[in-house]
């Protein structure tokens, strides 16, 4: 009886918190946030039709195209086997969200960083079919910018949280262990000065590349509208559109979630209320920041995207690497 309790909340804790009903909402919200501060910027108004200040319009417009617009598409695209591959990938980020400890059940192991890595990186997989598996040129060049930036955001963004998560789990590579109770070394000055510095520099790393993978300024590259039309989702439309929204939006919260309280993890994330209430407060900081950097740049080519995440990203998350390990 003890076990069945036990799996029926874990899969509670997948597919509502802080699971998949969880990062919707929070991604939607996160979208109309980052809509109205990025109209703000640019001196415009944002959403404003739906709900108080605009803040339903990200919900309504999914709402739309998931239950009322009908899937038109080219005759060659497989957009069933598209929108599976995205519901995939949908899950596998909900099923990564059970190692956060912010919920009742959650998963812990002394390795879980990289279950948390595979499960993540499918998502980026996904993206990457949705253009390369269609016909069209456009959604093709799109789907192809975004592996290209993949074969080089994703190895940065896996040695910065292996980094991040050695300094604050020392001996045990736990993404739930580092969130849940991570251990500053306060009681060895220099040891945690060299703990500080590897997370500073594995926050930019990570920042860098997250940038990337949430195809935000200066590397929206694959959805570049005046360059390739839409890239990667100008074939979609519809309740494909809809799903492709969704993985975008839950994969960019539940990066950010776990950048936060990396970063800043005191207090360490739990499933209390009013730490999960701070938890969220250090999630719409990093969001902030991370807007207000990204759309004070304009996009760069494909060529200049490698080279500044190959250099700054991947070579700071590599350093952060090794430099953990002194700690």
């Amino acid at each position: 009886m003890e076990l069945l309790v036990d799996i029926v909340g874990l899969l509670l804790s997948v597919a509502i918190y802080p699971g998949l009903l969880f990062l919707v909402v929070l991604g939607l919200l996160s979208q109309w946030y980052r809509r109205k501060l990025v109209a703000r910027l640019q001196n415009r108004v944002g959403p404003k039709y739906v709900g108080p200040f605009g803040v339903l319009q990200p919900f309504a417009d999914v709402y739309k195209l998931l239950f009322v617009k009908e899937v038109v598409t080219g005759v060659f695209t497989p957009v069933r086997l598209l929108m599976f591959l995205t519901a995939l990938g949908i899950a596998a980020i909900s099923s990564a969200a059970a190692l956060l400890p912010m919920g009742l059940y959650y998963l812990k192991a002394p390795l879980d960083i990289f279950v948390f890595i595979y499960l993540t990186l499918y998502a980026s997989i996904a993206i990457a079919m949705l253009g390369l598996g269609s016909t069209s040129p456009y959604p093709s060049f799109g789907g192809a910018r975004y592996t290209s930036l993949m074969l080089v955001f994703e190895p940065a963004i896996a040695m910065s949280l292996i980094a991040l998560v050695r300094v604050l789990a020392p001996g045990s590579l736990s993404l739930a262990e580092a969130l849940s109770s991570p251990k500053l070394l306060l009681n060895d000055p220099l040891r945690g000065l060299v703990a500080v510095a590897v997370i500073a520099v594995a926050a930019v790393a990570y920042s860098l590349a997250l940038l990337a993978k949430a195809m935000m300024k200066p590397f929206d590259i694959p959805e570049a509208e005046t360059e390739v039309a839409g890239g990667y989702l100008a074939e979609l439309s519809g309740p494909a559109l809809g799903l492709s929204i969704l993985l975008h939006e839950v994969e960019l919260a539940l990066y950010l979630l776990v950048l936060a309280n990396l970063v800043v993890p005191v207090p360490p994330l739990a499933s209390e209320a009013p730490l999960v209430v701070v938890a969220l407060i250090k999630y719409f900081a990093v969001l902030t920041l991370l807007v207000v950097v990204a759309y004070s740049m304009g996009r760069v080519r494909v060529d200049q995207a490698l080279k500044t995440l190959g250099r700054y990203s991947l070579t700071l998350s590599a350093v952060a690497l090794i430099a953990s390990f002194l700690t």
